[in-house]
């Protein structure tokens, strides 16, 4: 149930009647709740439920000294004067100024917000429940993070203070979205004079990369990112996670992204060319390194397949240990993914279609299960080259089939 404090501060006995919104809209109903305020009378008042907390207007009825008084106030607009009064404070005071009865508010959070002096102070003031911030970005925040935010809050505060708690909400963003990070470095293509923070992301993903700590994350912001020379993941443990609309675009005979560290997931990032160049969009030396949810495909190629550059997703370097790669769309290349000898790992979940050969296998032992094929179907799906294992996990063709969306498999072996 949501509460709010209602206090008389006039000499007459005050009816009242709260309508509920159902949701944020101001025109939807949620209800009525009604209750009598006797005068200098402060009096708790629940309504609505945990969705519905925001009020959309009262009634105020009262007889006094031989008058009768009676108004409605209704919101019907968001962050109108009375829905700030109404749903941004906690405590609603009725005072009466020559013949009319006025409502103000006060919020004791808002306010411990405003009277904060110290960053300690502003920390807990914000960290108060009541005042209803989402925190979910701030509490993710390292201790001293925490201490610089505050310190933001603080000093970029109004001088007449926060208005409302929405303000508050906007200034606490704003100000985790100023701060530089190493474990959290932000891309953007086409930034300028960036510093790897939200508000300010590198233009290059190399950018990133320079100034990601081993094991961090780069996010790569929506935007085209025009790759000319190569991307070298050379610290350990580093994820570059695409946002949507992420896109690199291949515009050189080069090899775009090397993984040479171990531990790196590649996760989100759509990789295509501007031309066929022979050449694949991910080779992988590192061991345990994750490729998902990733997209990459070719530019348009004419028939017969066998004519078509040799272009592929993805080359995992010879004897390459434990790559996993899952619920990825491979499509219009000549492969889909080369596996090189001795390379071990996990093909899960893929969808591959329109190559000459989704997998092709090298001698190597990574297992296949769940993976699909689309339209145009490929040559064949998962291709077994000559000095392959005949035993496990190839020995049964059936099996493997069956697991992988009935595969269309050529034994080399």
């Amino acid at each position: 149930m949501a509460e709010k404090i209602f206090i008389n501060s006039t000499i007459a006995t005050l009816q009242i009647t709260l309508f509920v919104r159902q949701g944020i809209d101001p025109f939807n109903q949620d209800g009525t709740v009604s209750f009598a305020l006797n005068p200098g009378q402060t009096l708790n008042v629940t309504y609505g439920d945990d969705v519905n907390i925001f009020l959309n207007g009262l009634s105020l009825f009262t007889t006094s000294e031989g008058d009768l008084y009676s108004k409605v106030q209704f919101i019907t607009e968001s962050s109108s004067e009375l829905d700030n009064l109404l749903n941004t404070n906690d405590t609603i005071v009725i005072t009466k100024q020559e013949t009319d009865y006025v409502l103000s508010g006060m919020n004791t959070a808002l306010e411990a917000v405003n009277d904060a002096d110290t960053t300690a102070e502003m920390r807990a003031a914000i960290e108060n429940p009541e005042l209803g911030l989402n925190l979910t970005t701030y509490n993710a925040l390292t201790e001293e993070q925490k201490d610089t935010v505050a310190t933001s809050l603080l000093t970029e505060r109004p001088a007449e203070g926060y208005p409302t708690v929405a303000s508050v909400q906007l200034a606490l963003d704003e100000a985790i979205a100023e701060l530089v990070d190493p474990d959290n470095i932000f891309v953007q293509s086409g930034s300028v004079d960036g510093d790897g923070s939200v508000a300010h992301p590198f233009g290059t993903i190399t950018s990133g990369l320079a100034a990601v700590n081993p094991f961090g994350t780069i996010h790569i912001l929506s935007g085209t990112y025009p790759i000319t020379t190569q991307i070298n993941v050379n610290k350990e443990g580093i994820s570059l996670i695409g946002e949507p609309g992420s896109t690199l675009l291949l515009q050189a005979n080069i090899i775009p992204l090397l993984v040479t560290q171990p531990n790196t997931t590649i996760d989100g990032l759509t990789l295509t060319s501007d031309v066929p160049y022979p050449r694949e969009f991910i080779q992988v030396g590192g061991a345990n390194t994750t490729l998902r949810n990733n997209t990459i495909f070719g530019p348009p190629q004419a028939l017969p397949m066998e004519n078509w550059i040799v272009n592929r997703a993805v080359v995992p370097q010879v004897s390459n240990s434990n790559i996993t790669v899952e619920n990825n769309t491979f499509f219009s290349l000549r492969t889909g993914m080369y596996i090189n000898p001795n390379v071990t790992g996990a093909i899960n979940n893929n969808i591959v279609y329109n190559t000459k050969g989704g997998f092709l296998v090298d001698r190597a032992l990574t297992t296949f299960n769940g993976n699909s094929w689309g339209t145009p179907p490929n040559e064949f799906d998962i291709v077994l080259l000559a000095g392959t294992t005949t035993g496990p996990p190839y020995d049964n063709i059936e099996a493997l089939q069956e697991v992988n969306n009935n595969a269309t498999i050529s034994d080399q072996r």
